[in-house]
């Protein structure tokens, strides 16, 4: 329920029963009986009205926050990736290009696979191995130099960011709103729709055009709820852009070691052969 078709879908149907209950109560009550009313159920509708609509607004708040921490995870992740990537061009000639492969099948392996089953809400269970292999490839590492080991400290700890991240990631894409809440929701929409029939009104036309806007400010609430609820599905579903471009300008990068390396072991070569 998070596409523009789902929301026009949802606007139908609550204008349609708000008019349809508005349509019966105008039929069973007379005008005098809802005028004598008035007083009270405008009452009521002051404190459920604001009850309801503090509630749905901290819900909507909440699902966008999710919405927010699931798209920053997404860029610290592909960071992090990225991170691995250059740092592995320090790194040994058997090293450099294994970690660096990684990353790439990695990356693969979060487009082409896990996005398309986060979109479905399926359980993500490919990706793990490919990320198992980066940590394998990382430990294996064998320092030649106190250089190489400080690249290795730094390997491991974009390592950590990438599992906090991705293990964020699938989580924010497989948890939805509870059932209960939905419950809550919709109940809360139908009672606030029910109190405004208490306001009579000698123009039918002129209340089930205000009836229809009360319906339609529900609607539009209930589905942003919806839509932030899940951000890697629907109208709002977050894309894979971050890893896209980490594809597309990073990676591509040869496997060559850094052209400053040569250089550093020329200056170290001079140095040792002014010693001797």
């Amino acid at each position: 329920m998070n596409t523009l078709t789902d929301a026009i879908v949802l606007i139908a149907l609550f204008v349609g029963m708000a008019l349809a209950g508005q349509w019966l109560v105008n039929r069973l009550v007379t005008l005098e009986i809802l005028r004598e009313h008035h007083s009270a159920g405008e009452a009521m509708m002051g404190v459920v009205g604001t009850l309801f609509s503090i509630l749905l607004g901290f819900m909507v708040a909440s699902a966008m926050d999710n919405y927010k921490d699931a798209r920053m995870h997404d860029e610290n992740e592909a960071s992090s990736v990225a991170s691995v990537f250059r740092i592995a061009r320090g790194l040994s000639s058997i090293d450099r290009p294994r970690m660096r492969e990684l990353c790439r099948e990695y990356v693969d392996d979060v487009i082409l696979n896990e996005w398309p089953k986060m979109q479905q809400g399926v359980k993500i269970n490919h990706g793990w191995e490919t990320y198992q292999k980066l940590w394998e490839a990382t430990v294996a590492v064998v320092p030649e130099n106190d250089r190489q080991s400080n690249l290795q400290q730094g390997l491991i700890d974009s390592m950590k960011a990438i599992g906090e991240n991705r293990r964020a990631r699938i989580m924010l894409a497989q948890k939805g709103m509870p059932p209960a809440l939905w419950w809550v929701v919709g109940l809360g929409a139908v009672v606030t729709i029910m109190l405004s029939y208490v306001f009579a009104s000698q123009f039918p036309k002129i209340q089930g055009f205000m009836t229809t806007l009360v319906a339609t400010a529900l609607a539009l609430n209930v589905w942003l709820l919806s839509a932030y609820s899940h951000p890697y599905s629907g109208e709002l579903k977050i894309q894979p852009t971050m890893f896209q471009l980490l594809k597309d300008s990073i990676l591509v990068v040869p496997d060559s070691p850094s052209r400053y390396l040569h250089d550093a072991k020329a200056v170290e070569n001079r140095a040792r052969a002014a010693d001797q």
